[in-house]
């Protein structure tokens, strides 16, 4: 997955973040994105490492995530 595409989940399921406008997020959205890109990356780390045997969080971040 790429930065772009993850982005076009979040646009997707948040579309005030693709205006130009301000965009207030509460401690509670913050955690609520944070979990989304965790379970993003996940099921992207699945289906790359069984096509190509990489690590999609080293895309995604640039460092290697574990839980």
């Amino acid at each position: 997955m790429t930065k772009e595409e993850l982005w076009n989940t979040y646009v997707a399921k948040n579309p005030s973040f693709e205006g130009d406008g301000n965009v207030t997020m509460s401690a509670k959205g913050l955690r609520k994105m944070v979990d989304q890109t965790w379970a993003i990356a996940k099921e992207a780390e699945a289906d790359h490492s069984s096509e190509q045997g990489g690590n999609i969080f080293n895309e995604i971040f640039g460092k290697n995530f574990r839980k």
